[in-house]
């Protein structure tokens, strides 16, 4: 069998409604050799309704025997891929058009094990945030450069990068034969409750060094369902998480014991995802947790109401290590409740370039699901014609004056071609209102003629009525011979 370049892969539970749009991003690519895996963790039969009304051979239907862990599931999908390179991307998330032909000329011109990116950020309009749907953020830097593996652990361990920097397999192209040396390794490939972070640590600790470009080849979509929106606001998503819970200990998924079992986002499931990978891949690696900034960040992300059993819990977490419970001790364990700012993760409060990146209201350019966005991406992007121009040597890692001159004037190309897109939305509504504005004074001048054709009508009538009663009353008059 003719070997495939890569296998995308779309583990997906009862998401019927935008794993359909996630397909079409998929298969609407300007590179053909891949195919598209999609595992659906034992949902209903609308899931495989969405796949058969897809209709293409490059998509692949599984389906599991039972509901299992999202890591099980991920297991499961990644087991079937025949590609060289295997991307994980969610049932609410996009492949922009020109992401595989990208990938696949990266990969062979740099004989990358590992590629990562910046992904483009859309939260769809059905988001269970009041006020953060319809939301797109568009990196627009274009740098490619190489990442030594040991040297981000270290720093995504330390809380000083985020671990979006890591070549995780989700929103991630990863050689093949990379996983299957994770799997020979420690059994199987996400042996962790988070396989997206997990992953990425792993990933970093086999291959050293990999590729990273700041070019966005998918779209990271955010829905009313995400585990990503459950992470964050586990209040607002209980369902999601009582299932998330409930399926790891199934599959006996635990959690780490020297991680604060918090609700605290990103630093407790980095910890946990971190303390599991060294664990059992590279325990004797000169790089450590900072615990230290693990607790005060988990008390200070905490409500004040639940700060004493926060502070009990993350000394709990510190029980294994007498030094950093003295610690503990004597610096947090009657601190009064410091929270920290506010994060917003999602929609900013002001729109336009700021970051590297353009951020726009979706809405305003029709977009109403992720197909949309990452149609609008590539429109502004421009990145459909050829190879991507970047502007940042990979060895060397510089930027010349000259690169930064054709990142400015990409910035510049794209925010025109926002505007155009914007101005073209906006000349549609207009005729839109026009012909409204006709309908309404067609239908202003029926309203007002059919009264009156009636009233005419009525009059009419009258008429007829009173002469017929006009002749009667002649005829009764006359005297009778």
């Amino acid at each position: 069998m003719h070997p495939i370049r890569f296998s995308v892969v779309i583990p997906t539970r009862e998401r019927a409604d935008t794993l359909r749009h996630a397909l079409r991003t998929c298969l609407d690519q300007t590179f053909d050799d891949y195919e598209v895996i999609v595992s659906d963790n034992c949902g209903s039969p609308a899931t495989r309704a969405v796949v058969d009304e897809i209709g293409s051979d490059k998509v692949r239907y599984l389906r599991t025997s039972e509901p299992v862990a999202m890591s099980t599931n991920w297991e499961f999908a990644v087991s079937h891929a025949r590609g060289d390179y295997v991307i994980v991307i969610g049932d609410d998330d996009g492949l922009l058009p020109h992401g595989l032909a990208e990938l696949d000329r990266l990969t062979r011109e740099h004989d990358a094990p590992a590629v990562r990116w910046h992904a483009a950020f859309y939260t769809w309009p059905t988001i269970a945030l009041a006020g953060q749907g319809d939301y797109l953020q568009v990196p627009l830097d274009r740098r490619l450069y190489t990442r030594d593996g040991a040297a981000t652990i270290r720093e995504v361990a330390a809380f000083r990068t985020f671990y979006s920097e890591l070549p995780m397999v989700y929103h991630g192209a990863v050689r093949r034969d990379v996983l299957d040396a994770l799997r020979v390794r420690v059994g199987s490939v996400f042996p962790h409750p988070l396989p997206d972070v997990y992953s990425g640590f792993a990933v970093a600790h086999l291959v050293n060094r990999y590729l990273v470009t700041t070019v966005p080849m998918s779209v990271s979509g955010q829905s009313r369902e995400s585990n990503g929106v459950a992470t964050l606001f586990r209040g607002e998503q209980q369902e999601v998480t009582r299932e998330f819970r409930h399926l790891n200990v199934k599959d006996g998924l635990r959690a780490e014991p020297t991680v604060p079992d918090l609700s605290v986002f990103p630093e407790v499931p980095v910890a946990d995802a971190f303390a599991f990978a060294q664990r059992t891949l590279f325990p004797d690696a000169k790089v450590q947790l900072d615990r230290r900034v693990l607790s005060r960040a988990c008390l200070s992300a905490v409500r004040a109401e639940d700060l004493s059993a926060a502070k009990r819990e993350v000394r709990r977490s510190l029980s294994d290590d007498s030094d950093l419970v003295a610690w503990f001790d004597g610096e947090l364990a009657d601190a009064p409740h410091a929270p920290r700012p506010p994060v917003n993760y999602f929609r900013p409060t002001r729109l336009g370039v700021e970051g590297g990146a353009l951020h726009l209201d979706a809405a305003a350019f029709d977009v109403s699901d992720v197909a949309g966005a990452a149609r609008l991406c590539a429109r502004l992007l421009n990145l459909c014609g050829g190879d991507v121009q970047y502007t940042q040597n990979a060895q060397a890692g510089t930027v010349t004056p000259i690169a930064e001159a054709r990142d400015a004037e990409n910035h510049r190309n794209v925010l025109l071609a926002a505007c155009a897109d914007r101005e073209k939305t906006i000349h549609r509504l207009a005729a839109q209102l026009a012909e409204l504005d006709r309908r309404l004074v067609r239908e202003r001048r029926w309203s007002l003629k059919l009264p009156l054709r009636f009233a005419r009508r009525l009059v009419r009538w009258v008429d007829r009525r009173l002469g017929q009663f006009g002749r009667l009353a002649a005829g009764s008059a006359r005297p009778k011979v």
